[in-house]
């Protein structure tokens, strides 16, 4: 296992940019009015921020394949605290959006680099390992950044959270700067175009296969993440209280974690795969019974949730492992691809699951439940191995 400083910053990393995704949620209906837009407007800024986000992943793993992991990460921390700021003291809806968009391009240096940090010094095994110490880390963003900001932006206002979330960049930064080496060596360089690499991954069907489960659960995290606000809100639930419910699923995703990180030494791999898979298509039948008998209260929405974290707890870090790790030889471009999908397609599906229905109890459980079935389609035996062929 790798030294302990190392993992933590690597925690930091992966953590920063959901912060900054997360930060804000309990702010949103205060800031649509302050902004003069509609309520559906404000999941956009997640939206749009997670598409930044996905595509600059695409530059920063090839890069930093070419040019090495430090010098790559330290530009793109430095983006992503210059864009925190941008925010802080953006006077319009559009102006925000735009440093939102700068933030994000900032943000994905720590996602991309992080991975392939991980993917330089251990195997596939050992990485799984590691992202179970790293997942419960970086866990605790998704509870504790709404529950920090729905208290900052209450005590000092909205633009208090944006602040928040500079500093913790600077922390970052500092953690890079003083603990982290350069883990690609130079002989590791890739002298071909920076994007020769992405055949080579996306013709590789483990790849493809593990990238899917990301995409799935990230997805119903996603719509989780932007419909929660206006339900919470509907229920007359505050911006200090709706912060709060976030913890339940973040306990649920520690669990998972550590759970996996236990059964990798007894369990398949994909054997565990498929029981988170399995918890995710249990939360998506949850939404349906609370539908269907036409309950709507703050656990009617945050229990179902709490099967599908179970899910994002195990299967999303193995998939996430496993995809990089594979036998393609090309870890940040690998990186990049998978939080390229991963994040892509949460911003795609979340902002057109807002933008086509609205936001509602029935519209989150049939778009969690439509991706948990998506997700169970790779634990079916593909037709090579029916046929048992090798």
């Amino acid at each position: 296992m790798p030294r302990l400083s190392f993992i933590l910053t690597v925690a930091m990393l992966s953590a920063f940019g959901l912060i900054a995704s997360d930060v804000y949620l309990p702010a949103m209906p205060g800031m649509a009015k302050e902004f003069g837009v509609a309520d559906w407007q404000m999941p956009q800024t997640i939206s749009f921020y997670l598409l930044a986000l996905a595509i600059a992943q695409l530059t920063y793993g090839p890069l930093s394949d070419r040019n090495g992991r430090r010098p790559i990460l330290l530009t793109g921390i430095a983006l992503y605290i210059v864009g925190s700021v941008g925010c802080a003291v953006s006077a319009s809806y559009h102006g925000f959006l735009a440093w939102r968009m700068l933030e994000a391009v900032g943000a994905a240096a720590g996602l991309v680099v992080g991975r392939a940090l991980i993917a330089d010094t251990c195997d596939r095994r050992t990485s799984a390992k590691v992202y179970a110490v790293i997942y419960p880390l970086v866990s605790l963003s998704p509870a504790l950044a709404p529950a920090i900001g729905g208290h900052l932006a209450a005590a000092f206002g909205w633009r208090s959270d944006f602040l928040f979330v500079a500093a913790f960049g600077v922390a970052a930064l500092m953690m890079v700067i003083t603990l982290l080496p350069e883990t690609l060596p130079i002989a590791g360089h890739t002298r071909t175009s920076p994007f020769a690499g992405f055949s080579n991954v996306l013709r590789d069907r483990t790849f493809r296969r593990y990238t899917l489960v990301v995409c799935a659960i990230y997805c119903a995290w996603f719509v989780y993440l932007t419909q929660s606000p206006f339900l919470f809100a509907s229920l007359g639930l505050s911006e200090e209280q709706s912060g709060w419910l976030y913890l339940p699923l973040t306990a649920g995703i520690i669990g998972a974690n550590l759970l996996a990180k236990r059964l990798l030494d007894r369990w398949p791999y994909d054997r565990i795969l498929a029981a988170g898979i399995k918890c995710f298509v249990l939360g998506g039948v949850a939404f349906l019974a609370v539908m269907a008998l036409g309950l709507h209260s703050a656990a009617s929405v945050v229990l179902p949730m709490c099967l599908v974290s179970l899910a994002n707890g195990s299967s999303l870090s193995l998939a996430v492992s496993g995809a990089i790790s594979s036998e393609h030889g090309y870890a940040a471009t690998a990186s990049g691809l998978v939080g390229f999908f991963q994040i892509g397609s949460a911003a795609l599906v979340a902002m057109g699951v807002s933008a086509a229905f609205g936001t509602g109890l029935g519209v989150l459980g049939c778009a969690v439940l439509v991706l948990s079935l998506i997700a169970l389609l790779t634990c079916l035996p593909s037709p090579r191995n029916r046929t048992g062929a090798v």
